[in-house]
């Protein structure tokens, strides 16, 4: 019997392929800047995690694959410090390196599902030769959402560093129907940044340990998710958390700080970048 050919792609299915990987990322880094830039940012818990990434200090930091929009965008405006991301071995893999390319920002190719070993290799790699601080998706690329896979724990013990959880909301979104329902944040808005607790995995903890520490991950991100996603409703934490409002210039790009009473806050004196 003969072997039946692979049928080439249609020139329809072609030119999208090239727009999506090619002006796709573009125009998500567009999206991410335009919508960091008009929206006002308040910072909730957030101090100590700053101080980190300001002094030039690497960390691993985590946050759920529907909030990739805006982490980039968050990376790049407190700080600036060189992150390297773990993207997945796919062509929406290949599209978000590219994206953040445009940040900055590098990307290690792999995931849980495949390559996700020699990711987590490289990226120790690079942290250790170059001092680059990380990020991971833990409930990445297919899921479970919401639910933290053990990569993000082995990466910690490997390289010593805290993983820090990051999550956001905002007034208006929508939230997409995909495995994850991404969260796409609207313009001109108000939008909660949330910083976790620094959590470490001793470099001598054995599965079991590591596994608590998974779960213990897994709490602070549905934490620092239910104070950003409950932060405009009756189950606010506004008045039990430090938090200060951060404005994005439209034209440089630097975020302003001010307290809730007025008061100007200067990062690069306070951090001493």
């Amino acid at each position: 019997m003969a072997e039946t050919k692979p049928k080439k792609k249609t020139l329809k299915k072609r030119l999208n392929r090239w727009l999506f990987l090619n002006v796709g990322p573009y125009f998500l880094y567009l999206v991410s800047q335009f919508v960091g830039r008009t929206s006002k940012w308040v910072v909730v818990d957030a101090e100590k995690q700053l101080a980190v990434l300001h002094s030039g200090s690497p960390w691993i930091c985590a946050f759920w694959h529907s909030r990739a929009l805006l982490s980039p965008f968050i990376f790049k405006i407190e700080g600036g410090k060189r992150v390297l991301v773990m993207v997945s071995r796919s062509e929406d893999g290949i599209f978000t390196a590219k994206a953040l390319k445009l940040f900055g920002i590098e990307a290690a190719f792999g995931s849980s599902t495949r390559g996700g070993k020699e990711a987590l290799a490289d990226m120790k790699v690079k942290h250790k030769s170059e001092n680059i601080a990380l990020a991971i998706t833990p409930d990445g690329p297919l899921g479970p959402a919401e639910i933290v896979k053990p990569g993000v724990v082995a990466l910690a013990k490997e390289t010593g560093l805290a993983i820090y959880a990051l999550g956001y909301y905002a007034k208006k979104v929508t939230r997409i129907k995909s495995w994850d329902r991404f969260v796409l944040v609207h313009p001109f808005n108000t939008i909660v940044g949330v910083a976790g607790n620094a959590i470490y995995v001793p470099a001598a903890a054995g599965l079991e340990q590591m596994e608590q520490i998974r779960q213990s991950v897994q709490a602070e991100m549905l934490r620092v998710q239910e104070i950003s996603e409950n932060w405009f409703g009756p189950q606010s934490k506004e008045s039990q958390l430090p938090w200060f409002i951060s404005r994005v210039s439209p034209w440089t790009g630097k975020p302003v700080w001010t307290r809730p009473n007025g008061e100007r806050i200067y990062p690069e004196q306070k951090y001493q970048v």
